[in-house]
């Protein structure tokens, strides 16, 4: 049995035209009734014209009818069907009545879309309505729609009780309309009317062979009028079954038991639809709650237009993101157009394949071919070969959709195409699979296509998921502002709405767009709403409480292990990784999502480096543990996720091996024992806590001596040098990064030249810092080195040529550095050098040219350097150079013709740049040129044209500029491409 739908006696509101009666757990049949005209006002019609006596409890088709087709979805239409024209009603014609229809029975109801037979139970003008709706639905406006054509497809049978098709006379008596103006609908109940005629002349040529009609007649007068509503020459259809009944218009529609003729009529034909569609049912899912149908149409749309050309798409998302959902949202939209459907739930539960194989199987319809009787899992085991015999030659000959839920291993979905066959099928198959590593399908690639699913948070949507759960359907804030003024005005606690406000807020923040954090904090925090017993100031209180276990990854229950439902969907994430990307994962979620943020680039030489980093980098991303920002690089982790990893941080005890608090901070730094710490951080705490704490240090001389031998991350972002001064390493052996951002000091703290086995410092924004020890030369593995924002650094030391294996050295904004030591010319493996508005360099040692590792010479903003050294050429490596704002370069060298790898060459602003050298030609790799604004330019060399790969150029604003003819060829070549040439 499913559910009646009971907030109103008279069934559930889903739009101003619908309303749902019954909802069962799994729907076979969807039946629609249509009320007719009525000669007042018309918005309890929907319900009132089924009901005997006009009392909810006798309204049969949501009493009966449940009882004897559990399994059908019983639903209401409602609309202006008042036969009077006033300022409120009786306004709308019977074509925009069909326009407004069929877009809410499809959206909002959502009928038609579960691949299941619909039904229409028509009352009088009901009837008509109907077959308006179905040629409204075959109108250019409509009919391409996917949701409207799977309404026509899915349309049974009408059921016309009392339909005038071809009018009543009744429709012109003066005691019909007993005064007041005419409707439009009124109209249309006229014999002969032409847009009747209309109407049943396009249904005839829109209507299918697979429809079946049946008609109910009356053949009692209505005493008032002494004659029948509806004659029975006018309720006949051609092709229709037909039965007369001894009722008039208005009881034909109102058995007094479920042995009357005209409720026995009805459910005969249900049963007969029900037996028609039984072989090609398509196997039905649950439906998503309603809230969920606007949230996913965006993702809906896009993941059907994607099916439109691919055979599979992947749904990738991290836990509790609404994968899931989405995939029942789309099957149920799509599953209607093909001849057999499956859905797989959470295969990655089942104890075996064989196990999902069979569901499978009878799901396809596959029996037996011995007993004719359903697979059985005992009997596939037995006869697998002739099974999967059956199964490959049932997908080679059949449109199918398969629908995987929670795949859960690469080993899995390549079992289950093999045993399928399906990439040799029908290529109008699709499967649709959810899972949270793309890397399970991505060898399957281009066949199968990503679509990674969007969170909530920004669009508003988070805000309406949430009040649904909080308030039990009240979306817009409006609605849910009413709401809690009307709860606290029960202890006359108003003033207190909008300390509400703010926690209801703060809670939406935190679930971060997570859908599922959004459930289980709306539905939680919601049912002390509807706690009569809890006063207003209680259960704001407790709403702060719940926010705060929500922030510290606590189950609100308080049951141990935090095995709620949100942390245990995310916590199967973790559970499934190897040591080695746990580590990382709790490193990201520990140090790196706070108030520090860093590119995936950097992370890679925080942790070394090495191959095996970046492949562990790329398997956390393709579970949907961290993305990388496509503009930036930057690794950002979802809220949810980093409160998760350190929650189960926290759960170590006293033995935490990543500590972060001042509470946690305060017992390592104090404890006289070695510890097990592999990170420590200050960076999140606030600057009193930091000078309260360590400050200490300072006043009584004492140094901090810490006893962590397994210590790798150290951050002490924003802490004062004098403090930092006081901090000895007793065993630095682990020490892979330090965090000194922020830092007011002169000098960097001695600590840190002992090291040895760094690979990243962080010295961004430390503005005191004047320059480096010589020291500094002893950190050979460092890979990173950030110099960022120090804007008092005037030089680097000669030993910084030792940094043998340094990949990275930023030096933006150090606007006092004059000049780089010779020995950079040493750093054999640098990869990036960043002098970004470094605007006191006027110029650059020789032998930058030995870097010929480096991929990205940053010089922006350099705006006194007037040269580059004549063998810059050699740096063969070289893909992007960017010489933006460097106003006072008069020259290229000529040997930049040799840099054969240069896609990017950025000289806008160069104003004393006046030509380019011919051997720019030899760059047949460069694809963006940027000219703008050399306004000395006169010239560009003829070996220009050889740029066979330039995509890009622009020239606007090069005012002195002029092309001769010889180049006129090349200019038409790069029209698309030219910016601003005037010449």
């Amino acid at each position: 049995m499913g559910e009646i739908i009971d907030p109103l006696p008279f069934g559930k509101k889903l739009s101003d035209s619908m309303f749902e009666f019954y909802k069962p757990k799994t729907v076979h049949l969807e039946v629609v009734f249509i009320h007719g005209l009525e000669q007042g006002k018309c918005e309890d019609a929907y319900w009132k014209t089924w009901a005997r006596d006009g009392r909810p409890e006798n309204l049969w088709p949501r009493t009966w009818l449940p009882k004897e087709f559990p399994s059908a979805r019983v639903l209401a239409l409602s609309y202006d069907g008042s036969i009077k024209r006033t300022a409120t009603d009786g306004r709308m014609d019977l074509y925009g009545l069909g326009e407004n229809l069929i877009q809410e029975m499809v959206s909002f109801g959502r009928i038609g879309q579960n691949g299941v037979p619909v039904v229409f139970v028509c009352h009088g003008f009901g009837g008509l309505v109907a077959k308006q709706i179905v040629v409204s639905g075959n109108k250019p406006q409509f009919s391409q729609k996917q949701k409207v054509r799977n309404l026509l497809q899915n349309i049974d049978a009408f059921c016309f009780y009392s339909t005038p098709h071809h009018g009543s006379h009744l429709a012109k008596s003066p005691l019909y309309l007993s005064g007041g103006a005419k409707g439009p609908l009124l109209e249309n109940f006229e014999v002969l009317d032409p847009e009747t005629g209309r109407l049943n002349q396009e249904f005839e040529q829109f209507k299918r062979p697979s429809w079946h009609f049946h008609v109910v007649a009356e053949s009692h007068e209505i005493p008032k009028f002494r004659e029948m509503v509806v004659p029975e020459g006018s309720s006949r259809y051609e092709i229709a079954t037909h039965m007369t009944l001894s009722a008039s218009y208005v009881d034909i529609c109102k058995p007094r038991s479920e042995k009357d003729s005209s409720y026995q009529c009805l459910t005969m034909r249900l049963k007969e639809v029900l037996e028609r569609n039984v072989v090609s049912l398509p196997f039905a899912v649950d439906s998503p709650a309603l809230e969920t149908l606007v949230r996913f149409q965006e993702q809906e749309n896009s993941v059907e237009g994607m099916l439109q050309d691919l055979r599979i798409v992947g749904l990738i998302g991290m836990g509790g993101s609404g994968k899931t959902t989405l995939a029942k949202v789309i099957y149920q939209s799509i599953c209607n157009d093909f001849e057999r459907s499956s859905y797989l739930d959470d295969v990655k539960s089942k104890s075996t394949l064989d196990e999902v194989l069979v569901t499978l199987l009878r799901q396809f319809g596959i029996k037996n071919g011995k007993t004719g009787g359903e697979a059985q899992l005992s009997d596939f085991q037995d006869s697998k070969e002739r099974y999967l015999k059956d199964l490959k030659a049932f997908v080679k000959g059949h449109k199918v959709l398969v629908v995987v839920d929670d795949v859960g291993s690469e080993e899995n979905f390549n079992q289950l195409l093999a045993c399928m066959d399906l990439l040799n099928g029908r290529e109008d198959s699709r499967m649709i699979v959810t899972c949270r590593e793309w890397q399970l399908l991505k060898k399957h690639a281009p066949m199968v296509g990503k679509y990674e699913i969007k969170l909530l948070n920004g669009s508003g949507l988070d805000i309406e998921l949430f009040s649904h759960h909080v308030f039990k359907g009240v979306k817009s804030e409006v609605q849910w502002r009413e709401f809690l003024e009307e709860y606290l005005s029960r202890d006359a606690s108003g003033t207190l709405i909008g300390d509400f406000e703010i926690v209801f807020k703060d809670i939406v923040d935190a679930c971060a767009g997570l859908p599922l954090s959004l459930e289980v904090m709306g539905s939680w925090i919601g049912s002390y709403l509807r706690d009569c017993d809890v006063p207003s100031g209680n259960c704001l209180e407790l709403w702060r409480g719940a926010l705060q276990k929500f922030r510290d990854a606590e189950a609100l229950d308080g049951a141990a292990g935090g095995n709620e439902r949100l942390w245990k969907s995310l916590r199967v994430s973790y559970d499934d990784l190897g040591p080695s990307l746990r580590e990382k994962f709790l490193d990201v979620a520990c140090f790196f999502c706070g108030s520090l943020r860093y590119g995936y680039r950097s992370l890679l030489r925080i942790w070394g480096g090495k191959p095996s980093d970046f492949v562990d980098l790329k398997n956390l991303q393709d579970r949907c543990l961290f993305k990388v920002d496509r503009n930036d690089g930057v690794v950002t982790m979802h809220d949810q996720l980093r409160d998760m990893g350190r929650s189960i941080v926290k759960g170590d005890g006293k033995y935490m091996t990543r500590v972060w608090t001042d509470k946690d901070v305060r017992r390592v730094m104090q404890s006289k024992k070695s510890r097990a710490t592999v990170g420590l951080s200050l960076g999140d705490w606030n600057k009193a806590s930091k000078a309260t704490f360590l400050g200490k240090a300072q006043e009584t001389s004492k140094r901090k001596i810490l006893k962590c031998p397994n210590l790798r991350l150290f951050d002490l972002f924003e802490v004062e040098g004098n403090i930092c001064a006081t901090i000895v390493l007793e065993d630095s052996s682990s020490m892979q990064w330090i965090c000194l951002r922020g830092g007011n000091f002169t000098k960097v703290p001695e600590f840190v030249w002992n090291c040895i086995h760094l690979h990243a410092l962080d010295l961004h924004g430390c503005s005191g810092l004047e320059e480096l020890s010589e020291c500094a030369g002893n950190l050979i593995k460092l890979l990173e080195l950030k110099l960022t924002s120090c804007h008092s650094l005037r030089s680097l030391p000669k030993s910084i040529g030792n940094l043998v294996n340094l990949s990275s050295l930023d030096l933006k904004e150090c606007e006092k550095l004059t000049c780089l030591p010779e020995s950079i010319g040493n750093l054999v493996n640098l990869s990036s050098l960043n002098l970004h508005r470094c605007e006191s360099l006027t110029d650059l040692p020789e032998s930058i040219s030995n870097l010929v590792s480096l991929s990205s010479l940053n010089l922006r903003g350099c705006k006194y350097l007037t040269s580059l050294p004549p063998s810059t050429g050699n740096l063969v490596n070289l893909s992007s150079l960017d010489l933006c704002g460097c106003w006072n370069l008069s020259c290229l060298p000529p040997s930049i013709g040799n840099m054969v790898s240069l896609s990017s060459l950025n000289l806008r602003g160069c104003g004393h740049l006046t030509s380019l050298p011919p051997s720019i030609g030899n760059l047949v790799n460069l694809s963006s040129l940027n000219l703008h604004e050399c306004v000395s330019l006169t010239s560009l060399p003829p070996s220009i044209e050889n740029l066979v790969n330039l995509s890009s150029l622009d020239l606007c604003g090069c005012l002195s500029l002029i092309l001769p003819s010889s180049l006129s060829n090349f200019c038409q070549l790069m029209k698309p491409f030219l910016v601003g040439l005037s010449h």
